[in-house]
């Protein structure tokens, strides 16, 4: 298992509890509910999109393929994966963070986990509940999954496995058993180690693709102080060079190796106050405060936590925010960049060979 960076210590004062994050619950909800819904979907009298393989037909919304039209699907699939290429290279790893199905599904359990530790107030029933609840969840998870290769009516009108081929079966206890396994255990090791797209990220990015960063010019030297000071730009202290911010940066996240801080007047000191909420929230158990790192999924969760934290002491936002290293070191953004141009590129051949096609 990889060793992260996280906060070294306890937290000189509890963590806030995590905000309520209102955006990105609507948009998980959202986009779970499209997954559970799609299935059901008529168009024309039909299936509005359906991979029957026994069937040897493809339905997308009207347009059906048959296996001579292998190359459309193809070129679809191909479309889809250089338009994500080009997303990945404007947006960072915005993907990973709010619309991957691993994401969603561990956000989904977890809610579960968390929402039965706090109404159960027995440990040995809340685990009963939770577990009970997940099934149910993958369950029901396996058969929707099941619903795009096979058509959704009859596979739910005979909810019962002996009603069900011996594929459907299979399938359905397979993504059902994955989902309960992944979400419910896995979760973040998932994106570490087994997933493809983690590891092509850093060749997708640039110095221009926006990630999760860490204002150490303002925030640091960080630490505890009294109420009612004001931040750095209140006070006049100002930004720290670059070089000082990013010394005592590492030197808060490496005690072992820089040695022990030296201690600083309280009017002295940077922003952040030193309270963990950011390593508390994040999904990977990552400290943003020790640089970017590759496993971080940009999820926004310590965003939101810090910026919780600076309106309750009546600082600034935008400590921890997502933004390129560029506009970190203030540079002006450029959108076309070689990767860009070269997703564009790849992007606009496919679909004028597609249109030429079709």
């Amino acid at each position: 298992m990889p060793s992260h960076p996280r906060l070294c210590g306890e937290p000189r004062r509890p963590p806030t509890p995590r905000p309520p994050l209102r955006w990105r619950a609507v948009l998980s909800a959202a986009l779970l509910a499209l997954f559970y819904l799609l299935p059901w979907l008529r168009w024309n009298g039909h299936q509005a999109l359906l991979f029957d393989l026994p069937g040897r037909r493809f339905d997308l919304f009207g347009l059906t393929l048959w296996p001579q039209d292998l190359g459309v699907l193809l070129g679809m699939i191909a479309v889809l994966v250089c338009s994500l290429a080009l997303f990945t290279n404007l947006a960072g790893r915005a993907w990973c963070g709010h619309a991957c199905p691993q994401t969603l599904w561990s956000g989904v359990f977890r809610w579960i986990e968390v929402t039965c530790a706090r109404l159960l107030p027995v440990p040995a029933l809340a685990a009963a509940v939770k577990h009970l609840a997940w099934a149910l969840v993958a369950l029901w998870t396996g058969i929707t999954f099941v619903g795009f290769f096979s058509p959704i009516q009859p596979l739910v009108a005979g909810f019962w496995p002996a009603a069900w081929g011996g594929w459907e079966l299979f399938w359905v206890l397979f993504y059902a058993v994955a989902t309960w396994g992944n979400a419910g255990f896995l979760r973040e090791q998932v994106c570490i180690d087994l997933c493809p797209y983690a590891r092509l990220v850093p060749l997708l990015c640039d110095a221009d693709t926006p990630e999760v960063c860490y204002d150490a010019r303002r925030a640091e030297p960080r630490g505890a102080r009294p109420r009612g000071q004001g931040g750095v730009t209140q006070r006049g202290r100002g930004l720290l060079d670059p070089v000082s911010a990013s010394d005592y940066a590492f030197r808060a996240a490496h005690p072992a190796l820089a040695g022990e801080m030296p201690r600083f007047a309280d009017d002295r000191l940077g922003d952040c106050v030193d309270c963990a909420a950011c390593v508390q929230v994040c999904p990977m158990q990552l400290d943003v405060r020790a640089g970017v790192h590759a496993d971080c999924i940009s999820c926004g969760a310590c965003v939101d936590a810090c910026d919780a934290q600076m309106r309750a002491w009546n600082f600034p936002k935008g400590l921890i925010r997502v933004a390129s290293p560029h506009a970190v070191q203030q540079q002006k953004r450029r959108w076309l960049r070689p990767r860009t141009l070269a997703a564009l590129a790849a992007l606009g051949v496919l679909l004028g060979v597609g249109l030429h096609v079709l």
